[in-house]
């Protein structure tokens, strides 16, 4: 019969597992992990303060639109700045009130922006976020399962610099991994970014006609507020082809609703993707979704 190590009788000390901590090494592991939880919730809570006190500066933010206006930072070197996660903490003011100065003057024209040169500067920013919401989607069997298909084919619309592909997207086998992005200068950047990533390819193109294109694929991506800055019709219209495109699965990350879709005050859209894809051929489908507070996803997926 097989014993665990466990189980053997204790004499004096001089049996004691090897495998197993003793309580004062347990204790002082816990205590140690406690001091790093702490400290890591003083440095966030740090940069927080930081960030909210640089950001409401009057002055600063007048400098910094004086500045940008009359002579902006070179692009390259503003990729560059902000690739590193400290500049991006230490100076992440600066970030936003280069994207506000353009964004606020768009005059309800969203697309206008984002298909801009400027917005470089906001993608270049907020190129180091990450989005722990992947991970849980990961996890799902499925997911994991279809990436790692070497005869399927992804599609992520919105692609922009591919922050979410380089955390974990990129880890696929998959056959053909389309890079959709609606911006000139977002495409010619990438396109040199990844020009070594065999898999992967960039296409210049709109949502609306990339969907009446006659490329099929198997799974669909959006990574955070694509469907938000399209119109409802055009959604729909999207929705309503992905059967026809070959399409089983779905991940959306960072945007949606399970209620009624929501129109916000700048004219952002929250949709009901499930009732979309239930009514257009899905309905057999499994799903997976998290909700914010505020009714936000913080992920939806089909499979």
């Amino acid at each position: 019969m097989k014993k665990s190590i466990t189980h053997l009788p204790l004499r004096e000390g001089k049996n004691k597992s090897e495998l197993l901590p003793t309580n004062n090494a347990f204790k002082d592991q816990q205590k140690h992990n406690t001091t790093i939880k702490r400290l890591k919730a003083i440095r966030k809570r740090t940069f927080a303060r930081w960030y909210k006190f640089t950001k409401n500066l009057t002055w600063l933010e007048k400098f910094i639109h004086f500045q940008h206006n009359t002579f902006p930072i070179p692009l390259p070197l503003y990729d560059y700045f902000f690739r590193f996660n400290i500049t991006k903490v230490l100076f992440n003011f600066y970030g936003y009130h280069i994207w506000t100065l353009k964004y606020n003057a768009r005059e309800g024209n969203h697309l206008n922006y984002w298909n801009s040169k400027e917005s470089l500067y906001w993608h270049f920013w907020r190129q180091t976020d990450k989005n722990n919401n992947i991970k849980e989607v990961l996890a799902i069997p499925q997911i994991s399962a279809c990436l790692k298909n070497n005869e399927f084919i992804a599609c992520e619309l919105g692609f922009g610099l591919g922050k979410y592909y380089r955390q974990e997207w990129r880890n696929n086998n998959l056959k053909e991994y389309l890079a959709v992005d609606t911006n000139k200068f977002i495409c010619d950047y990438t396109k040199k970014y990844y020009s070594k990533t065999k898999n992967l390819n960039v296409v210049h193109s709109s949502a609306e006609n990339f969907i009446n294109s006659g490329k099929n694929f198997d799974i669909l991506i959006a990574s955070g507020e694509v469907f938000a800055y399209i119109e409802p019709k055009l959604v729909d219209h999207i929705f309503q082809k992905l059967k026809s495109k070959g399409v089983k699965t779905v991940i959306i990350l960072g945007e949606g609703c399970m209620t009624e879709d929501i129109l916000w005050e700048d004219g952002t859209y929250e949709y009901n993707f499930k009732k979309r894809l239930t009514e257009n051929g899905y309905a057999d489908k499994k799903y997976y979704y998290q909700e914010h507070d505020n009714r936000v996803l913080k992920y939806i997926v089909m499979c």
